[in-house]
């Protein structure tokens, strides 16, 4: 994906003053005091916002590294996956719930309550900033909704506005038509000639710098992603929405440098509970890369230390034996079943060795060798081992769209071709993940950068390969594949495709390991699990009116806490 680099040092250089100018104290103070409120203007709420959307250190470090990202096989801890890793539900802490309420959505209604207070032809100038401040509490109330199910919002964020404190439950059905309506309505407005000329959200707007156009791409390919959570409960619904949406005006995001990507600096996640450090790549995943020559693979995973050198010295050290033969295959994972990872057949692959190195400045210094890959943490955490490039968190990309385009085609909601999305999805995937890993900065296991372009000659030689060329008689299998390898760096998209299709699995083209521990197979976790109200709880009574209702569903599960229950969306 080719980035315009002026304008992106731009953004990422006022993220970074925009945090360090305003202290962490006096940050909060802003966006809780209500006597301080009106000395903000609407822009720079839109910006906080946006800032905060992916704020939270603990969410990459709970609910992706220790929750979503290993029950997807997507990871395992260092010493691979333990017995208890999928029934350990207080891993995953559903930040994104905390996080909306109020510091996104708290926000957002601030901006649209500033806005009202201006004068009336202020007011109007600014119709097109509420429409986007409508699309990114839409989009977030979805992303909260998705794993949590029913949620306060007609209702919420308005105390301080003369609204209530106890405000009720909007269940997830009712939720998604009325995301998708202000979706539409946003796209309806933004579509149409102002009757004054519009104030630009200009730099506070950290996407798109204020362009109108897309955003509208945004809401329509929101709305996109909403409908096909309807695949289950409701396909003829989900079928007429998919064709009103791509019959929307302005579209759905159509090329790479319209996807929806917060990008900030290095120090916006620099490590600690940002990092991928120490954790393994998974071996179900690295083997379908590395059979089929992915050039993914090397921006996913780092190589294991096992260099042509590095394997010489070891044998001249007497630490392998004389008559070892060199493996110049470097990308290996770790089994994701517990059982298999703890199977004496694998268990040596633990059993490093330490040889002596001469480093760059001339010392003679230990060198652990590791026969396994790691994840490449400067995907995650641009600032990992001091590094300066930059952060990028995908909300939704044109590879993400090209494949929805692709599976709707291939199951015949849609009269498009599945082939052309799918070929554009794959490669649209590896571009934009060439692009990351060389904004990043990404290093190998000595920390020296290790970034190498994908070449055209590469990605048509991945293109050729039999599992990954289109083929029409298992069309749908490959798609979800590819979406589900996109999806490396949204794990709660690769979860929701795995919900709605039961894809990848032990028997797709990307075969994912049946997990199995202690003899047992587990059951993948489906949602999160809610937390039930202390009875000094403001709203207690419509907290456990909405639990009431969802666990109406049979579907829902034992109880609030039960992680392999099920959202209104996920029906059986």
């Amino acid at each position: 994906m080719k980035i315009n680099t002026k304008l992106t040092l731009m953004l990422t250089a006022l993220i970074g003053i925009s945090i360090a100018s305003c202290k962490k104290e006096k940050f909060v103070e802003l966006n809780t005091d209500p006597s301080i409120i009106d000395k903000i203007t609407p822009e720079q709420q839109f910006m906080n916002s946006v800032i905060n959307m992916q704020a939270d250190r603990f969410e990459a470090y709970y609910d992706n590294f220790r929750a979503i990202m290993p029950w997807m096989q997507m990871l395992t801890t260092l010493n691979g996956n333990s017995v208890t890793f999928i029934s350990d539900a207080a891993s995953f802490r559903n930040i994104r719930y905390n996080n909306f309420f109020p510091k996104v959505g708290g926000n957002l209604t601030d901006m649209e309550e500033l806005i009202k207070k201006l004068p009336a032809d202020e007011q109007a100038k600014r119709a097109f900033q509420v429409e986007i401040a409508h699309i990114v509490k839409a989009y977030y109330a979805f992303y909260v909704s998705d794993v949590s199910g029913s949620l306060p919002y007609t209702e919420a964020f308005r105390v301080r506005y003369g609204g209530t404190e106890t405000p009720k439950y909007d269940t997830q059905e009712a939720l998604f038509e009325l995301l998708d309506s202000q979706l539409k309505s946003a796209v309806s407005i933004l579509s149409s000639t102002p009757s004054v000329a519009q104030t630009s959200l200009g730099t506070s707007d950290l996407f798109y710098q204020g362009n109108v156009a897309n955003w509208i791409k945004v809401a329509n390919s929101t709305r996109l992603r909403i409908a096909m959570r309807l695949m289950k409960r409701d396909p003829a619904k989900m079928r007429t929405k998919v064709l009103e949406i791509l019959a929307a005006p302005g579209g759905l995001i159509n090329a790479a440098t319209e996807s929806w990507v917060f990008r900030a600096n290095a120090t916006y996640a620099d490590g600690g509970d940002w990092s991928a450090a120490n954790l393994r790549a998974p071996k179900p995943v690295v083997d379908f890369m590395y059979t089929n020559g992915d050039p993914r693979m090397r921006y996913f995973y780092q190589e294991n230390t096992f260099s042509q050198a590095n394997f010489n010295a070891a044998k001249t050290q007497g630490k392998i034996p004389a008559s070892s033969v060199y493996d110049a295959r470097r990308f290996y994972g770790v089994p994701t079943s517990p059982d298999a990872s703890a199977a004496p057949g694998f268990a040596n692959f633990f059993n490093n060795i330490t040889i002596s190195v001469v480093n760059a400045n001339g010392q003679t210094v230990n060198q652990a060798m590791d026969s396994l890959s790691m994840l490449q943490p400067r995907l995650f955490a641009a600032g990992e081992n001091g590094g300066k490039g930059i952060n990028a968190f995908p909300l939704i990309t044109y590879a993400d769209v090209c494949f929805m385009r692709s599976e709707l085609a291939a199951r015949s909601v849609t009269t498009e071709s599945a082939e052309e999305w799918y070929n554009k999805g794959v490669t649209a995937s590896i571009s934009f993940y060439d692009d990351l890993a060389n904004k990043a900065q990404i290093i190998d296991r000595t920390g020296a950068l290790s970034y190498v372009a994908s070449t055209s000659a590469e990605v048509n030689s991945y293109m050729a390969k039999p599992d990954i060329k289109f083929d029409a008689t298992r069309a749908l299998d490959q798609i979800i594949g590819q979406a589900y390898l996109n999806f490396f760096k949204q794990p709660n998209e690769a979860w929701a495709l795995y919900k709605r299709t039961g894809m990848p699995n032990s028997t797709t083209v990307l075969k994912l390991e049946k997990i199995i521990a202690s003899g047992t197979e587990q059951a993948i976790p489906r949602r999160a699990s809610l937390a039930f109200p202390s009875v000094t709880n403001l709203n207690y009574q419509n907290i456990v009116a909405a639990y009431k209702i969802m666990q109406a569903d049979p579907d829902f599960g034992q109880g609030p806490s039960d992680i392999t229950g099920r959202v209104w969306w996920d029906k059986k």
